[in-house]
């Protein structure tokens, strides 16, 4: 394993087991995400973790995640995956329907200083 894949590993670990606060272990707070979609450009591990517990974090309840496979190449992480939970609150603007969905997805992460095209905006996610 490279050091990405730890770094992802431990932040992984962090995250699904809720200790946002031991999270700075792993990344700093000019930590930036972009999550297709939902967000856009975001800087800030607040934000982030925000972003996470107001969005899917809210909306589906016993959220796992499995992965199939990833590629560490230097400085960057590709992972593919399936994530997966019990759809119990508003999500996108759709009602909760209680029902179990799962979802493929595709993660990039890179260690290292920020070099985006674009200054990232701090912002957090709608809920609803």
């Amino acid at each position: 394993m490279g050091k990405v894949l730890d770094t992802y590993n431990r932040y992984r670990e962090l995250l699904f087991s809720g200790d946002f606060a031991h999270l700075t272990e792993v990344a700093d707070e000019n930590f930036v995400e972009t999550c297709v979609g939902l967000t856009g450009w975001t800087r800030g591990l607040d934000i982030a973790t925000a972003n996470l517990a107001a969005g899917i974090g809210a909306a589906f309840t016993d959220l796992t995640a499995e992965e199939y496979d990833h590629i560490e190449d230097g400085d960057m992480l590709a992972i593919r995956g399936r994530g997966e939970g019990t759809h119990t609150g508003r999500f996108l603007g759709l009602e909760p329907t209680g029902r179990r969905v799962s979802w493929e997805f595709a993660d990039l992460y890179r260690l290292g200083a920020d070099d985006l095209p674009a200054t990232p905006e701090r912002r957090a996610v709608l809920a609803n």
